[in-house]
Order: C-alpha cells, then sequence, then structure tokens
C-alpha cells in the first residue's frame, strides 16, 4: 500500500497514460485531444463548480466537493498535457506564500508589461501580424468611401 497522497497517486497515473497512451481510457483521449479538448473540459468543470457552490445544505456541498474534484483532475491532465507537475505549482505557491495577493497580482501586470516593451518583435512575428492589419482596415477605408458615395 503506497503512503503518497492522492493528488501524487493521480498525478503518476495521469503521467503513466501520457507515456503510454489507451485508447480505452478517458485521461489518453483527453491528452490525445490536446488543449482544445482538455480546455473544454476545464471550462464546463468550472462552471459546475461554481454551480454547485450555490446549493446549500449537505447534499449542495457534497456535490460541490465532487466537481472540484472533476475540476483538479482535469487541470492536472492539462499540467501533464504542458509539462508541468504538483511540485512546479507548490514551487510557485510557496513563492507567493507572504505577499499580499493585490501586490503579487500587480507585479506580474508590471512584469508582464515590462516583458512585452523589451521584446523586439521578429521579422516573422511582423510578417504574420501584417495580414490580420490590412483586412482590419480595407473594411473601414470602404466603408468611409461608401458612405462618401450615398452623400
Amino acid at each position: 500500500m503506497s503512503s503518497a497522497a492522492p493528488l501524487e497517486k493521480l498525478e503518476r497515473t495521469i503521467a503513466s497514460r501520457a507515456a503510454k497512451p489507451n485508447e480505452k481510457s478517458y485521461t489518453s483521449q483527453l491528452l490525445a485531444g490536446g488543449l482544445e479538448k482538455i480546455g473544454a473540459k476545464i471550462t464546463e468543470e468550472a462552471g459546475e463548480v461554481v454551480e454547485a457552490a450555490g446549493e446549500s445544505g449537505d447534499a449542495g456541498r457534497e456535490h460541490f466537493i465532487r466537481e472540484v474534484g472533476d475540476l483538479i483532475y482535469h487541470l492536472l491532465v492539462l499540467m501533464q498535457h504542458r509539462k508541468c507537475t504538483l511540485a512546479d505549482l507548490e514551487s510557485e505557491l510557496a513563492r507567493r506564500f507572504g505577499v499580499s495577493g493585490l501586490s503579487e497580482k500587480a507585479s506580474r501586470k508590471s512584469n508582464a508589461q515590462a516583458e512585452k516593451t523589451s521584446q523586439k518583435p521578429s521579422s516573422t512575428a511582423t510578417k504574420s501580424r501584417a495580414p490580420r492589419k490590412k483586412p482590419t482596415a480595407k473594411p473601414k477605408a470602404k466603408a468611409k468611401v461608401k458612405s462618401k458615395t450615398k452623400r
């Protein structure tokens, strides 16, 4: 009998399914579906968690716990997909411990802005953005021409 915590056992099981996919395994099917499939399930389960949180009484509490369990399972599948572990998550949470949530959130915003301004766009990034900007500009120009023509 293993002394590992349930989340660690679940993490190992998910990693095993990733290493040796089995078409009869729901976890393997999720991993094969990638971010799109896993993400859709996380979105669905998160909604169910919120819905269950509004249910009263012991039955509502039990339903809420089951839904949280489903959400955590799907998050662990996504973490496996991204090659993240519970240890990675624990390290991140430990880093935040003792720091005001508001301060931590503000530091993420300022760090993200600093990264955006310090990154120079590559030629491929510039090329990939240009086609998206042109179609947006053309309809506006056509709309102005049409409105001038009608006057």
